[in-house]
C-alpha cells in the first residue's frame, strides 16, 4: 500500500503539467514578495521625503507605525509602536521646552508653561501628525480603518515617530527635525494659548480694563443623562455671546473662544487710546497750554480733551 502511495506521489511530481503548474505558483509567490517588499520601500521612502529625515534602521520607522490592535491579527512576530511612543513623549517634552525657554527669554514660568502645554497637547499633536500624513502609513487590522481618523491614536503615532527618530539619531537630530515641523507653529502662539484655554486667556484680557467676567446660564433642557445648557457670557456687564453645550464647562469654553476675538479689539482699542493720552501728557510736559485764540483752536483742545478723558476712562 505505502509502495503504491509513494509511486502515485512521484508519477504526479513529475507529470509536465503538475510540475509547470508549481513552477509557476513559485514564480507567482516570488513576484508577490518582491512587490510586496518594493511597494513598502516606496511607502517608507515617501513617508521619510514627509518626514525629512531618512532612517538608518528602518526597523524603527516600521515599528513606530505598528498600532497595538494590529499585533494581535499579525501572523508574523510583530511589535507595537507603544514603547517608541512612550520614549517619544519624553524626548518630545525635552526638546519643547528648551526651545520655549530659549525663544522667549522675557516670559515667566506660568507664561512658559501655557506656552509649553499649547505645543504639546493631544488636539495639537494630533493636527501635526495629520499635517505630516502620517495617519495614512499607519499599520491597522484589516476592518479598523477608522482608527487613522482618532486624534488620540494620531497624537501616539506622532509621539512613537518622535521616538524612533530619537533612537536611529540621538537627541540633537531629533531636535533638529522635531523644530524644522514646528517652525511656523511657533509664529502663532498667542492663538494656540487661547485655542489651548480660552477662559484664561479672556479672564488676561479682562483685566487689563478691570472688567468682570460672567457666565450666566440661560436655560438648561433635555433629559438628565442629555442635558443641553445655554450660557451667555458677559463682560463689564455687556453680552458678548451665547452659546450651548452638554455641559457647563464645555459651553462657558466655547462662550470665551466665541467671544475673545471681539473682546481683544476692544482692549486693544482702549490700550491704544491710554498710550496716545499717555503720550499727549509727556509732551507737555505739565506746562500750561496756551488759549486758543479762535474757534476752531477751542475746537481742537475741546477734542484732545475728550482724548485724554477717553484715555483715562479706558484704564
Amino acid at each position: 500500500m505505502q509502495m503504491e502511495l509513494r509511486k502515485y506521489i512521484l508519477k504526479r511530481m513529475f507529470k509536465p503539467e503538475v510540475a509547470k503548474r508549481a513552477k509557476a505558483m513559485r514564480r507567482e509567490k516570488i513576484a508577490r514578495d518582491a512587490s510586496s517588499a518594493f511597494s513598502e520601500k516606496l511607502r517608507c521612502g515617501r513617508l521619510q521625503k514627509r518626514l525629512g529625515y531618512k532612517f538608518k534602521n528602518l526597523d524603527l520607522l516600521k515599528e513606530s507605525l505598528v498600532h497595538p490592535g494590529y499585533v494581535g491579527v499579525s501572523k508574523g512576530k510583530v511589535r507595537s509602536n507603544q514603547r517608541l511612543e512612550f520614549l517619544g513623549d519624553a524626548v518630545l517634552q525635552c526638546v519643547i521646552t528648551e526651545a520655549v525657554y530659549k525663544k522667549f527669554d522675557a516670559m515667566d514660568e506660568g507664561d512658559l508653561t501655557k506656552v509649553r502645554i499649547a505645543l504639546t497637547q493631544g488636539t495639537f499633536l494630533a493636527e501635526l501628525s495629520r499635517a505630516l500624513d502620517l495617519p495614512k502609513y499607519l499599520v491597522v487590522a484589516h476592518g479598523s480603518e477608522i482608527l487613522r481618523e482618532m486624534p488620540s491614536v494620531a497624537e501616539d503615532l506622532f509621539e512613537a515617530v518622535v521616538g524612533a527618530i530619537y533612537l536611529d539619531a540621538g537627541f540633537e537630530k531629533t531636535r533638529e527635525v522635531l523644530l524644522s515641523w514646528y517652525k511656523r507653529r511657533f509664529d502663532d502662539l498667542p492663538s494656540l494659548v487661547q485655542s489651548h484655554n480660552p477662559k484664561g486667556a479672556l479672564q488676561e484680557l479682562a483685566v487689563h480694563l478691570g472688567d468682570t467676567i460672567e457666565y450666566r446660564v440661560v436655560s438648561q433642557s433635555g433629559p438628565a443623562h442629555q442635558k443641553v445648557f445655554e450660557i451667555e457670557l458677559l463682560i463689564g456687564g455687556k453680552p458678548y455671546a451665547t452659546v450651548s453645550a452638554s455641559s457647563k464647562k464645555a459651553a462657558e469654553s466655547r462662550a470665551a473662544k466665541a467671544a475673545i476675538k471681539e473682546y481683544s479689539k476692544v482692549v486693544e482699542d482702549a490700550l491704544r487710546k491710554r498710550q496716545a493720552a499717555s503720550e499727549a501728557a509727556a509732551a507737555s510736559g505739565g506746562k500750561p497750554q496756551k488759549k486758543p485764540s479762535s474757534k476752531k483752536g477751542k475746537g481742537a483742545a475741546s477734542r484732545s480733551a475728550a482724548v485724554r478723558r477717553a484715555g483715562e476712562a479706558a484704564v
